[in-house]
């Protein structure tokens, strides 16, 4: 009824003001530490703006593939919740955190490694200095993607049973980490770390928020353990690792040796590496006998099937 209706609605209230809340810390500190720079003398990178600059490049892979997965199995899991399939609904979510791992374990991989090179060729209006550092705030980022895209899911697990309420404790743990350690951060990091140390914040606040999100669903879905898809996402990192630490040497060799780059040149190199990449994780992944990596062949027909359909239609 009614009133089911307002106390879904208010617990969902309650979860959005406690990330607004965690939100206006990291802003605080940033801010902060852009402040001190100031005072010290920095002019290279701190502050807000490169954090939000990393954080969405960072929330690409997740935008596009996490939410399109999450938002085509929300009314099926649904659908399940009401009549009680509370095994299916766990294998459905197991499925889509397999998923979608295929896309967001290597994208987190190619963030730590190739962080500076990804924001230098991207941003192109700032200094070379100033784009460099948000790659290092993007590659503390990566960390965190793997267990910020679990953990959408998951969420959504609890939203199948109509529960809104024991989410928000899942919320609180991690912000409550979130705050610990970025004010940590700001009392005991160099202040041209500090931003580079909130990237860290949020990595580390979702590996322990995952952890709390699987206690609490078990409730709904029975125990749910990391390990039903964790043997899965370490062979996925392997692959990544396989397929991106030769290009990662490469591109430090290039660094190391050659004169600087242009940003022309930059994009050239990063477009080498993102191709021979995504092919060699392809065949590592299909080596190590990963089923799910079909999905990539799947998303691009779906992709190529829209970009058609929206041509026409224009």
């Amino acid at each position: 009824g009614l009133g089911k209706s307002f106390n879904l609605a208010g617990w969902t209230l309650v979860y959005v003001l406690i990330s607004q809340l965690g939100y206006l810390v990291t802003v605080n500190v940033a801010t902060s530490a852009a402040v001190r720079s100031a005072q010290e003398g920095f002019e290279t990178g701190v502050g807000y703006t490169p954090y939000t600059y990393a954080y969405f490049v960072m929330l690409l892979p997740y935008s596009i593939v996490t939410i399109s997965i999450v938002t085509a199995i929300l009314p099926h899991i649904s659908k399940l919740a009401l009549g009680g399939k509370r095994d299916e609904v766990k294998a459905q979510l197991i499925r889509a955190i397999r998923l979608v791992g295929v896309i967001t374990v290597p994208s987190a991989v190619a963030f730590l490694l190739f962080g500076p090179l990804i924001t230098q060729s991207i941003f192109i209006g700032i200094s070379n200095e100033d784009s460099r550092y948000i790659g290092y705030v993007l590659s503390a980022l990566s960390f965190g993607l793997v267990a910020f895209s679990i953990n959408l899911i998951l969420i959504r697990g609890f939203n199948a049973f109509e529960d809104t309420k024991t989410q928000v404790v899942s919320i609180l743990v991690i912000n409550i980490v979130s705050v610990a350690m970025s004010y940590l951060f700001l009392f005991f990091l160099k202040t041209q770390w500090i931003t580079v140390g909130l990237g860290v914040a949020f990595s580390v606040s979702y590996l322990i928020g995952l952890l709390v999100t699987l206690s609490l669903l078990k409730k709904h879905v029975g125990k749910l353990a990391i390990s039903e898809f964790l043997g899965q996402h370490v062979r996925l990192l392997i692959a990544s690792l396989l397929a991106m630490v030769p290009l990662f040497i490469m591109t430090q060799y290039i660094s190391w040796f050659a004169l600087e780059l242009s940003r022309a040149a930059r994009a050239g190199e990063l477009l080498v590496v993102m191709v021979v990449a995504f092919f060699a994780y392809i065949l590592a992944a299909k080596a190590l006998h990963i089923e799910e990596i079909s999905m990539i062949r799947h998303l691009g027909s779906s992709i190529s099937r829209r970009s058609a359909k929206t041509e026409e239609n224009e």
